[in-house]
């Protein structure tokens, strides 16, 4: 029992002595906390002491990554200064430094880690931790203008002497909302009198926050045609020019929220001496603050855009209009299936098609081809768009009823003419071809469409003929119908003609080529009635009389005489 009392107390002894090895480090502060701006070094100190009756030796002190949720400051940019190797007994102290150096693109927030102190006390260990927080904030800036953010003083004659922005859309000047065109119109001015100044150039930069405030430069997100224009070249004494820079459509995924635009005017190359981002027109003399609205779940599938064209030309009986449909998910959720229904009863259109995995921010353009009627009684016609999002995953993606959410949109149809169905022309001789005799063609125009009037004219024939008559030559034929139409010429010239007899109707013409061989006047055998073989055979008998007449002739020429002695 006895023996078993002095092993219990021999441990609690070392127990307590261990306990007094290990205490024997303090802390002072007993955490580190610090506030420092996002590219800045950030810098603590600290003290150690040693209150024990031994010295400590072999200190180190390891570090580790500050964490602030995902984001961290790597242990790579960590440091301790003035660390000791050895702090002697008797309450002796060293003072550390920790030095965090942040990168100018760390993100803000809070960051925490430990710091971990090793070293030994004769043959114990001692060691003990300690805690770091460090607040990451934005990088102020001295500079208020884009002129001193670039670098550059506030001088010169130039002048921003008119700002203006103008939204095409849903938003208004200073709340906008996204796919608005937008067009920011600014006017510079060279105030002075006397000279002139080259390549100016003007450069547009939008902001997170202010630039005192340490505002991120946001420009790209925007999509803006030109952010530097440079059209303006030389500006002369005392007069204006005006520039616009252009968001075609503000991009769905931008990220809503305040947001700061600075406007410069400048000389390139020169812009020491010539250089200008205030203007009474913007507010606080330095930028335009406006705002990019959020939309409300229930309005965040929309059919809208530039390239969704609200009033399109057509005419009757068009086949496969191409209708392209620009759907947008302007919210913030992502939709598995999104139904587009394009929708006229007048016309007989009832279209539909799913759009699948519709993420926030993205863009869909769905085809449809449609049929205009043939016979159409209006000259415009509402082709309306449905747009159903929020599926219900437990239903068919193609029904209306399986979808909680819907917006909608409307196109315009201008029926710009109804053209007729092609009529039947035929046409047919209705005497001989001959040079010099009337020469009559009946010509057959069937209506294929409806009840209309046709206007008949020969074209094409004024070489070898001349027009007599044509009658009639404005027709009314009612559907299904046909009428004949009799057209009179006098041919001047044999052989092989053409023509064409030209139908109009509607503004449309429609063509009907006619060829005919018009024979030659008549010579005095034709009028003798003498066919070809019997004229052939007289030719050829006159002609071998004269053969035989011709050699009696040289005979007798060629007969000698008698010799008178």
């Amino acid at each position: 029992m006895i023996k078993n009392t002095f092993a219990t107390l021999g441990i609690f002894a070392v127990l307590v002595l261990t306990l007094g090895l290990i205490s024997a480090v303090e802390y002072n502060p007993t955490s580190l906390s610090q506030t420092a701006e996002q590219g800045t070094t950030a810098t603590m100190t600290f003290t150690i002491y040693n209150s024990h009756t031994a010295n400590l030796t072999d200190i180190s002190m390891e570090t580790e990554d500050l964490v602030s949720g995902s984001d961290t400051i790597s242990v790579s940019n960590i440091n301790i200064l003035n660390l000791p190797s050895e702090i002697e007994q008797g309450a002796n102290s060293s003072t550390v430094t920790l030095e965090v150096t942040i990168p100018t693109s760390q993100a803000t927030g809070t960051y925490e880690g430990e710091l971990d102190l090793f070293g030994t006390l004769t043959a114990n260990a001692s060691r003990g931790k300690l805690n770091v927080t460090l607040i990451v904030t934005t990088t102020s800036s001295t500079a208020n203008t884009l002129c001193e953010l670039e670098g550059y003083d506030e001088d010169g004659d130039l002048e921003i002497s008119d700002f203006d922005i103008n939204v095409d859309g849903e938003g208004s000047d200073d709340e906008w909302q996204y796919l608005d065109k937008i067009e920011i119109v600014v006017e510079i001015e060279n105030t002075d009198n006397d000279d002139d100044i080259d390549d100016v150039e003007v450069m547009i930069m939008i902001l997170d926050n202010e630039i005192n405030n340490g505002g991120n430069d946001v420009t790209n997100d925007f999509d803006i045609d030109d952010e530097i224009i440079t059209s303006i070249g030389k500006l002369r004494d005392g007069d204006e020019e005006t520039v616009t820079f252009l968001i075609d459509e503000l991009p769905a995924d931008l990220d809503d929220g305040t947001y700061y635009m600075y406007i410069m005017a400048y000389e390139d190359g020169n812009e020491d001496e010539q250089c200008v981002s205030e203007s009474n027109k913007l507010d606080d003399d330095y930028y335009f603050k406006f705002t990019v609205e959020s939309v409300d779940y229930d309005e965040s599938v929309v059919a809208r855009g530039a390239e969704l064209q609200l009033q399109i030309d057509t005419y009757c009986d068009q086949q496969n209009l191409e209708i392209q449909i620009p759907v947008y998910n302007l919210g913030s959720d992502e939709e598995e299936k999104v139904l587009v229904n394009i929708y006229n009863s007048e016309l007989g259109i009832n279209e539909y098609t799913v759009i699948d995995d519709l993420d926030n921010g993205d863009k869909e353009v769905v085809t449809f081809f449609i049929d205009i009627p043939s016979q159409l009684t209006k000259e415009k016609y509402n082709l309306d768009i449905s747009v159903y999002f929020d599926w219900d995953s437990d239903e068919d993606d193609d029904e209306i009823l399986s979808y909680d959410e819907e917006t909608s949109a409307t196109i315009r149809l201008n029926i710009i003419g109804c053209k007729a169905p092609v009529p039947t022309i035929t046409a047919n001789l209705g005497s001989t071809a001959e040079v010099g005799k009337e020469l009559i063609i009946k010509a057959t125009i069937k209506n294929n469409g409806q009840l209309n009037d046709f206007i008949i004219a020969p074209t094409g024939f004024e070489t070898w003929a001349d027009l007599v008559s044509v009658e009639p030559g404005t027709l009314s034929i009612a559907s299904g119908n046909s009428q004949e139409v009799t057209i009179t010429l006098l041919p001047k010239q044999s052989g092989a003609q053409t023509f064409k007899i030209e139908t109009m109707v509607d503004g449309e013409s429609y063509i009907q080529p006619v060829s005919v061989n018009v024979k030659g006047k008549p010579g005095i055998f034709d009028e003798l009635g003498l066919s070809d073989t019997m004229l052939y055979l007289i030719i050829g008998i006159t002609a071998l009389l004269i053969l035989i007449f011709l050699v009696l002739i040289i005979k007798i020429v060629r007969k000698p005489s008698k010799r008178e002695f």
